[in-house]
């Protein structure tokens, strides 16, 4: 369920120029009370050079959101969804007509949320931008970023990569916040041959199906509403094309009862892998391409390596992510 780059979140339809910020901001006591409480940020973005806004900043709650992402809105209320402003842009130029900006921002409830629904785009390797500074990427046609709380995606299929870039650099200073928030579980992920930028953060059953069939069943309770804390996910992929696996984590709210989670994933297991074992405490199978697939549990961790063609490598990668989930506590 990849929204464009992955676009359950956010578009910016993008377009180059060398001039801006005519538009003026609104002063604040002329905005309506329930105006005046959004940050600026949601209020206006000008002086973007090479661009104008045009017209008025559209904004989203949660009802309006469904209407807004055909189909997507799900996944971001999961992660915890505050609000969005679109904006339209048009070059300050005379530059080609059918270059449009639209900006989108989503407003979180939390930075480690807005990092949570920017990181559901990532592959990994994608490319980066100078001077940009909090978590981003930027390609032709398309770009994004999560700083505080707030996650921008940019869409923009009549645009070069450094049309976009530009774009993003004047941007990012705007963005209310210190930088990327990412949750400390994302640190329990083994650096070594770790696919740079892959790691993502899973929160809520709809993101959890999404990272990987072997993550859909209820028993992992991404979707727990009994008190007790959902559990939550951090993924990263590691090794080189083709020969490219995952690693995801699971954090429980609370301790699994015993032997259950075992037996769910054990069912799993036999029903997509073959030559199924038991070596010591590590569940593994390997699929019909001989990859191999690990599972290993302790306390309220649980992880999963996903096809990966060294199974000593695989085993290495799970007792450290354990282990260093562990001793977080």
């Amino acid at each position: 369920m990849r929204i464009q780059k992955l676009v359950v979140v956010a578009s910016i339809i993008i377009g180059a120029a060398c001039s801006g910020g005519d538009a003026a901001r609104p002063d604040d006591s002329a905005l309506s009370p329930a105006a005046q409480d959004k940050p600026a940020i949601m209020r206006a973005v000008d002086g973007i050079p090479g661009w104008i806004r045009d017209g008025d900043v559209e904004t989203y709650t949660k009802d309006g959101l469904y209407g807004y992402i055909d189909g997507g809105a799900e996944i971001v209320f999961q992660y915890g969804f505050r609000e969005l402003a679109v904006f339209k842009f048009k070059p300050a130029a005379a530059l080609p007509a059918q270059k449009e900006l639209v900006l989108e921002i989503y407003r979180m409830d939390s930075g480690e949320a807005a990092f949570g629904i920017y990181s559901t785009k990532l592959e990994g390797d994608e490319e980066s931008w100078p001077g940009i500074k909090s978590d981003h990427w930027v390609s032709p046609g398309q770009g994004g970023l999560a700083k505080g709380e707030y996650m921008v995606n940019i869409l923009a299929p009549e645009c070069t990569d450094r049309e976009i870039g530009e774009f993003a650099a004047a941007l990012e200073p705007k963005i209310p916040g210190s930088g990327t928030a990412r949750p400390k579980g994302m640190a329990w992920l083994p650096r070594n041959s770790m696919v740079a930028g892959s790691g993502r953060y899973i929160k809520g059953p709809l993101a959890a199906q999404n990272e990987s069939p072997f993550l859909e069943g209820s028993y992992w309770r991404f979707g727990a509403g009994d008190g007790t804390g959902a559990a939550e996910a951090y993924s990263a992929k590691y090794g080189v094309a083709p020969a490219v696996s995952k690693l995801v984590i699971v954090k429980f709210g609370k301790t699994p009862e015993a032997g259950t989670l075992e037996e769910n994933v054990l069912a799993v297991f036999k029903e997509c892998l073959k030559d199924i074992r038991r070596e010591g405490e590590t569940l593994e199978g390997k699929n019909e391409a001989g990859r191999w697939f690990l599972f290993g549990h302790k306390g309220r961790f649980a992880a999963l390596v996903l096809g990966d063609p060294d199974r000593k490598a695989a085993q290495t990668r799970l007792d450290i992510a354990l282990a260093m989930a562990l001793a977080s506590r």
